[in-house]
């Protein structure tokens, strides 16, 4: 008996140690990442990549080709002509039209005759359709030209009907496109219904337009082929730490068109394989759902994780643990769209909730939960077979949903949590000629700045298979602002696989890099993946070329992801 209460008082005194040392970390400086903190870093490095490869596999209808760019034309000399002083524009609906006007003013003062104005028609024609407004016409009306005056009459093309080829298709199109019949006809409304339609992963569209009764009205015909709309994935990886289990599987179970409004919706299970019960492990849950409304994008999520490991100290034992409960919820715009790009603005409001314990007693002062607002400017440009995609984000902590108080209100060098967190995002997909078939290039450059002290959590991590690649990701670096650049080359193999190579880099700076074993590496991979036997895999070596001396990894790194899908 006596023994036992010895080894309790032990326990209780290695505890409270442990608690009082985490307090005053937490209280005066910025303090080096904990395990909630890696485990943290590293999903938030994870959904990060995902977010980025989603965007970059969004389907993009483009209908037309480049456009011409500025149109202009040399107005020929001619007999009878006459100097026109002023050009007009009448029609209905001219609002949408008035930036046709200055294109005709630089030709005011010309001389101009019957060929002549062809041109100009021709003219006002082609930037129509460059526009998108592809079943509106140019109609010259009986005038007298010795007043100085050319008058264009602007006939609008209109959208009579939308509809279904077969009326029997589970869904409806009326969230997906920003029009309805009786607008005018613009070939960019168009590719954004058909977009938001072919979003929903089970389901592929066309559309054909067909005239309608009236003059200049047009029916608007989508065919649908639609495919069985839930699926199981289950998944393997080595994506975890040897703390809390190497091995981790999940399963996703989804269901496109749930509401019939071209809605998506999956939820997830996830845990350890190690299967080393209260030695260590991991579990979480998330679920996500989407939906579209013409030119916005909406969508929320939620994910809840968390691990547990023994911890042995001084001849005694204890199971450290933690806990992330996030909600992010999100809306897209699309600002502006044509033949070869898109830009869109996002708004996101996120919550998250970080809890510490050891033997199932909460660490107070190692709680977070911080709100944060998010405002991101996203494009996505062709240039031939050249993809750029880019995301440029201020992101605010906000007293909002529970947020936990300004801990710098009582210290100037404690982190904040009303932070302003600058984030850039790019990536590049580019053919490389090596011979047939093509090569191709990817790069990723992701950046972080902020001049605040920010919690381990929202520091930028570095060192893993979702930042730089090479290492094993036990150790990684850490700080408040920092960079990392992905390099690629992938080469198509048969049967529908390919192999590729991978050189990256990364620095990060800042309070917190301060207590992380350095600042800067460099690693390379080399890899495998593809399909096989209904089967998705990706198997890799990571190689460290330049890392701290400090920071322990394995070299080479093996790593794999297997996926099926039923």
């Amino acid at each position: 008996m006596n023994l036992f209460r010895s080894q309790s008082l032990q326990k209780s005194i290695v505890l409270t140690a442990a608690i009082l040392l985490l307090g005053q970390n937490w209280a005066w400086a910025a303090q080096a990442p904990n395990r909630t903190d890696i485990e943290d870093q590293n999903r938030r490095a994870r959904q990060e990549a995902q977010d980025r490869q989603q965007r970059a596999e969004s389907p993009d209808v483009f209908l037309q080709k480049g456009g011409n760019g500025e149109h202009t034309i040399q107005l020929p000399e001619e007999t009878p002509s006459f100097v026109i002083h002023t050009f007009q524009l009448e029609g209905d609906h001219l609002e949408n039209f008035l930036w046709l006007q200055p294109l005709l003013n630089q030709y005011a003062g010309a001389k101009i005759g019957k060929e002549g104005i062809n041109l100009l028609a021709k003219l006002l024609t082609e930037s129509l359709i460059d526009r998108g407004y592809i079943t509106t016409r140019v109609l010259i009306p009986q005038q007298n030209l010795s007043s100085g005056v050319l008058r264009f009459r602007i006939l609008p093309g209109i959208i009579q009907d939308i509809r279904f080829v077969d009326p029997t298709i589970r869904g409806i199109w009326q969230s997906a496109f920003p029009v309805r019949p009786g607008d005018i006809l613009n070939l960019r409304d168009l590719e954004q219904g058909l977009e938001q339609m072919k979003r929903v992963p089970s389901q592929d569209v066309d559309m054909q337009l067909l005239p309608g009764d009236k003059p200049g009205a047009s029916m608007v015909a989508i065919t649908v082929k639609q495919a069985k709309p839930w699926k199981v994935i289950f998944s393997l990886d080595d994506s975890g730490s040897q703390a809390t289990g190497k091995l981790q599987e999940s399963a996703t179970f989804s269901y496109d068109n749930f509401l019939g409004i071209n809605d998506l919706f999956n939820v997830s299970l996830n845990c350890d394989a190690d299967r080393a019960g209260s030695d260590r492990g991991t579990s979480g849950n998330s679920f996500y759902y989407s939906f579209p409304q013409g030119y916005w994008t909406y969508s929320i999520s939620h994910s809840y994780y968390q691990y547990h490991q023994t911890v042995a100290n001084s001849g005694n034992s204890f199971v450290s643990s933690g806990q992330m409960d996030d909600w992010n919820i999100e809306a897209e715009r699309l600002l502006h769209r044509d033949q070869r790009q898109k830009t869109s603005l996002a708004f996101a409001v996120s919550t998250g909730l970080n809890q510490y314990f050891m033997d199932d007693t909460e660490i107070g002062v190692e709680r977070q939960q911080i709100t944060t607002a998010k405002l991101a400017l996203r494009q996505k440009q062709y240039n031939g077979q050249t993809v750029l995609n880019w995301e440029l984000a201020a992101q605010r902590g906000v007293p909002w949903f529970g947020a936990e108080p300004d801990p710098q209100a009582s210290s100037a060098d404690s982190p904040t949590t009303r932070f302003t967190v600058w984030t850039a995002d790019a990536t590049l997909t580019a053919p490389v000629h090596f011979g047939n078939p093509k090569a191709q290039y990817t790069a990723v450059l992701h950046g972080q700045y902020t001049k605040n002290t920010l919690f381990a959590s929202q520091c930028l991590s570095i060192g893993n298979r979702y930042t730089v690649r090479g290492f094993d990701g036990e150790q990684t670096l850490s700080g408040e602002t920092g960079w990392y650049w992905r390099n690629e080359l992938s080469f198509p193999q048969a049967n529908s696989g390919e192999f590729y190579l991978g050189l990256d880099c990364g620095h990060v700076y800042g309070p917190t890099s301060a207590l992380s074993p350095g600042r800067f590496l460099l690693g390379s991979v080399l890899g495998v993946r593809g399909n096989w036997q209904g089967a998705q895999y990706d198997v890799f070596l990571g190689f460290p070329l330049r890392k701290p001396a400090a920071l322990e990894t394995a070299s080479p790194t093996l790593g794999f992801q297997l996926i099926y899908q039923l």
